[in-house]
């Protein structure tokens, strides 16, 4: 998931159908094997999906590319800030999965919960010696989701949870994500978020790996582009000139 030589990754997310329904997407080709075929044109380590998704493409994914499985989750019908443990790790490992993901809702009320959730899986993750991606997404009443001190607290407690790789909100600007990156001893990956232009998109992108960071877990910005593909590409690009392995991200997923 994280290539050993520069400590870097890009990760296709593909978990929005079930987070916010196909309705959304009505204009967009949803299926699993698509977004498969789209991770192998544009270079990606990895796919983030659900179980069933997983089900389905486990045979077009490469040795060489991880297949992630999303074990938390929840619907936007409901309103409550809460996911729910949905696949279980040792379900995930019979799909042939090489980690799983587990969202967490710091400042959520119900983060209490989600805590015991993520104490559960793991457990199972060093049973199963499966890599732990943690959704680090804070949510306090009053404060926006990208609120730079949030994401900086959401992502140093998914590190001090050892998850192997963190996954957090772009807080808008290179100075203020720098601050979230050198918080978090983890290594970090930037959610790509809502969509935007291209142009705007690798602007963003590039800000998010000047700021220090391990890479992307990026979804809508590449699925509903004209030419997917290519736009993974890009980031591929933007991604991996570095080179160079941040000295305060030591840990290897």
């Amino acid at each position: 998931m994280i290539s050993e030589k520069t400590g870097k990754t890009l990760l296709l997310a593909f978990d929005h159908a079930f987070e916010h329904g196909p309705a959304k997407y009505e204009k967009v080709d949803l299926d699993p094997v698509r977004i498969a075929k789209i991770a192998l044109e544009g270079f990606a380590d990895g796919v983030i999906v659900h179980a069933g998704a997983a089900k389905m493409i486990r045979k077009l994914i490469p040795k060489e590319m991880a297949l992630i499985v999303k074990v938390t989750g929840k619907t936007s019908l409901s309103e409550e800030e809460i996911q729910s443990i949905v696949t279980t790790v040792k379900e995930a490992k019979k799909i042939g999965a090489d980690g799983v993901a587990a969202t967490l809702y710091v400042g959520s009320p119900y983060e209490h919960i989600m805590l015991e959730h993520f104490a559960k899986i793991k457990q199972d993750c060093l049973k199963y010696k499966m890599p732990l991606v943690g959704f680090a997404y804070p949510r306090v009443k009053g404060k926006k989701k990208n609120d730079t001190d949030a994401v900086m607290y959401a992502a140093r407690v998914c590190a001090e949870l050892g998850c192997d790789l963190v996954k957090t909100y772009y807080t808008g600007s290179k100075e203020s994500f720098k601050k979230v990156v050198d918080s978090c001893f983890a290594p970090l990956a930037c959610s790509g978020g809502e969509a935007i232009s291209e142009a705007e998109f690798l602007k963003k992108a590039q800000d998010i790996m000047d700021a220090g960071a391990n890479g992307m877990v990026v979804g809508r910005n590449v699925w509903m582009s004209e030419q997917p593909g290519l736009m993974l590409a890009k980031l591929h690009d933007i991604v991996y000139r570095r080179g160079a392995y941040e000295a305060n991200h030591r840990n290897k997923l």
